[in-house]
């Protein structure tokens, strides 16, 4: 009696461990819903104000941001309206406004620098 007491509790805690590592890794295989938040920062923006004689643009794509022409990987924290983007040289934090259609930045050396969508 003593030995499948053990054994028991032993397959319920097995089965819950794979039932558990089914949730959260493949949550679509048991009719979770899964949540996607949408990046607000994708399309291309346009500097408000020019520097050294031009617009500075962003482009940003679900895979990361365009720079001279070439994707960079790319890692977006979305929290709601604040969005981190960290690529392998800097880590910048965006603010979207309710519409969606101004980015605010703060870039040091260059201070706060607001975008517009154009895209």
């Amino acid at each position: 009696m003593k030995k499948t007491l053990i054994l028991l509790t032993a397959l319920f805690g097995i089965a819950l461990g794979v039932l558990t590592f089914v949730y959260f890794a493949y949550p679509q295989l048991i009719g979770a819903q899964v949540s996607h938040q949408l990046n607000p920062l994708l399309g291309t923006w346009e500097s408000e104000h020019e520097f050294y004689g031009k617009r500075e643009r962003l482009v940003f794509t679900e895979s990361g941001q365009v720079k001279s022409s070439s994707q960079v990987a790319t890692e977006y924290k979305i929290d709601g309206n604040r969005v981190v983007v960290k690529s392998a040289d800097k880590v910048v934090e965006y603010r979207v406004s309710k519409d969606g259609q101004t980015l605010d930045a703060y870039i040091p050396r260059a201070g706060r620098i607001r975008y517009h969508r154009i895209e």
